[in-house]
């Protein structure tokens, strides 16, 4: 992966920036965001607890809406801009290609998924903020995110990490107190999806405040990073 000293804006993005406004703006909206997560862990925890066969389905979709959500309510509150839409149909078509493309890549020997990931991650943003397309949010978030690429991946370690091991352990602790069985009950997928809609949405805020640094649209984020330079 290619990475300068930042994209042809000269923006560089710091990761401890990125994570304390996306940790502020989440407090500052903690009961819409809160009630995305607990949505998705009753809906998803009682589908995957007595709906098995389409548990997969359902969570997959109230991810990709608490996703889109969550990207909306963040540049409403960052920009109060009206004309900003969630635009679910334009955001499906996005997310669908873009995994279906990182899919493929890390298939091919992980690295080219990478690749793929790192130079979309700003995309959904940037398709609702510009009201692009798929094609032109693909490539406006490959313009953006040149020369800040290892951070972006380095962004998304630091989110996704804690996550994978709070899965690990939970999955450990349900099984040591409460049995193997314990793991397809109500509580543990509740659990697991509250933890997964929590990821979710932090991603989504992260992918916002760096769509807003790296684009210049968000200056205050610029004094801010100075402070974690």
């Amino acid at each position: 992966m290619n990475d300068s000293d930042g994209n042809d804006l000269g923006r560089r993005l710091e990761i401890g920036a990125i994570l304390s406004t996306s940790m502020a703006d989440i407090a500052a909206n903690v009961v819409g965001f809160g009630g995305l997560a607990l949505l998705l862990a009753v809906a998803g925890g009682s589908t995957d607890t007595y709906l098995p066969d389409v548990g997969n389905i359902v969570g997959n979709l109230a991810l990709f809406f608490i996703s889109v959500l969550a990207v909306y309510l963040t540049l409403r509150a960052k920009l109060g801009d009206d004309d900003i839409r969630p635009r679910f149909g334009a955001a499906f078509g996005f997310n669908l290609l873009s995994n279906l493309a990182i899919l493929v890549g890390l298939i091919l020997l992980i690295v080219p998924g990478l690749l793929i990931f790192v130079r979309w991650a700003v995309g959904l943003p940037a398709l609702l903020r510009e009201n692009l397309s798929v094609s032109e949010a693909m490539a406006r978030s490959s313009i953006l995110t040149e020369g800040n690429r290892w951070r972006i991946l380095g962004l998304s370690l630091v989110i996704w990490g804690p996550f994978l091991l709070a899965m690990v352990l939970m999955g450990g602790l349900f099984t040591v107190f409460a049995g193997e069985a314990s793991l397809d009950m109500l509580p543990f997928n509740m659990l697991v999806n509250l933890a997964a809609g929590c990821a979710s949405i932090l991603s989504s805020v992260c992918w916002t405040e760096a769509y807003l640094a790296l684009s210049g649209e968000d200056e205050g984020h610029q004094a801010l990073a100075e402070i974690f330079a």
